[in-house]
């Protein structure tokens, strides 16, 4: 599995254009509100989306994790292209550079109004699916949105190539679920996630998810799944007196950490990106569970982008590189800061980035107390 080593993002949301190399093993992508942050982690992981439109689909709703109703698929799909295009071709194209080879992502296509009998003849729908809409609609639209185009995906050597089209009917995207290449942790994700997937028939993973949680709670002793009432299986907690404690009655600092021990095993050997690490996570537990993570990471051969806009998880992340002993030959944490630059004529914006060293941001932040988000 490829490590990404620079990438340029083209036309995709907010971003027109973009271009971030030398990236490191850790990576922080800081910045402020809207600065293209949660954009930055997608493009990475459409880099790997095999031109699969299913795998398009779940990005898009890792942004609206915690709801459970479908918003309509075909909006936040033309959401994806940058809303300042002006031409009837609508594209967006993310190339990245890696120590296994050139990896690419091109989506093109264009946009037409057909009638609603013609959408719903040529929808993704089911058979079932169009009956029920055709009960339950009292009517059908005069005109709908139709998008022809394809999608190219290059890994290495391997080029696809897949012709798509779809309406703005259509709210579900069949096709095969693959497993990812590349892992993500959402900013709420623990609150819908089960917690023990990777940990509970791993000895020694389950070892250290009991170390790291006795942090939290030195009163742990085991990590499990129990028999509800209802026959149902919960994620559980053993006290040392032995009470049996549903996940549910602890805080979100919990899942939290069980949710990154997660992912991370199963980005090995890949890339782990994480949205807002410090969410659900008090400050005062920053100093000793990042180093965790980090060291598990360089074990498990995992490139981490993590993006954040706190100051004081930005700040426990720079402990990690022990600048103070100076003893790295090469420095462990690259910090890129994006920002929401408007043009001159007021009619426009793209993001800009800056690419420095975790020991740049340290010493800076230490002499002057350098303001990295901006």
């Amino acid at each position: 599995m490829a490590n990404i080593t620079s990438i340029e993002i083209n036309q995709f949301r907010g971003i027109k254009q973009l271009t971030v190399s030398d990236f490191s093993n850790i990576n922080l992508i800081v910045g402020d509100n809207n600065s293209g942050k949660t954009t930055f982690l997608e493009a990475i992981q459409l880099l790997f989306a095999k031109a699969q439109l299913s795998s398009v689909k779940n990005i898009i709703r890792q942004r609206t994790v915690l709801n459970i109703h479908d918003n309509s698929f075909y909006t936040s799909f033309i959401k994806m292209f940058n809303v300042e295009q002006n031409e009837d071709l609508l594209d967006l194209d993310i190339y990245a550079e890696s120590n296994n080879g050139p990896i690419e992502f091109e989506m093109t296509g264009r946009e037409k109004n057909i009638s609603g009998e013609e959408a719903l003849q040529i929808s993704t729908m089911s058979s079932r699916q169009k009956t029920y809409y055709r009960k339950s609609t009292t009517f059908i639209p005069e005109t709908v949105k139709l998008f022809t185009g394809s999608i190219i995906s290059q890994n290495g050597k391997k080029t696809i190539e897949k012709n798509v089209r779809f309406t703005s009917l259509d709210n579900t995207m069949v096709g095969p679920v693959t497993k990812r290449e590349v892992q993500y942790i959402s900013s709420f994700g623990h609150l819908r996630y089960d917690l023990l997937q990777n940990i509970v028939d791993n000895p020694e993973y389950k070892k250290l998810a009991i170390s790291i949680l006795k942090k939290f709670d030195e009163s742990i002793v085991d990590i499990c799944y129990t028999k509800a009432d209802d026959e149902s299986f919960v994620e559980s907690i053993i006290t040392e007196n032995g009470v049996n404690m549903p996940f549910s009655v602890y805080g979100d600092g919990i899942k939290k950490i069980l949710y990154i021990l997660n992912k991370l095993f199963d980005a090995t050997d890949s890339i782990l990106l994480i949205d807002e690490i410090e969410t659900g996570l008090h400050k005062k537990y920053y100093d000793k569970l990042f180093p965790v993570v980090f060291e598990l990471a360089k074990k498990l051969n995992v490139q981490l982008f993590i993006a954040t806009h706190s100051m004081e998880a930005i700040d426990a992340i720079l402990e990690y590189g022990k600048y103070e002993n100076d003893i790295n030959s090469k420095d462990p944490i690259k910090v890129i800061t994006l920002k929401k630059i408007d043009s001159n004529d007021g009619k426009g914006s793209n993001i800009a980035a800056r690419n420095v060293t975790g020991k740049y941001v340290y010493e800076n932040r230490k002499a002057f107390e350098f303001e990295v988000r901006l």
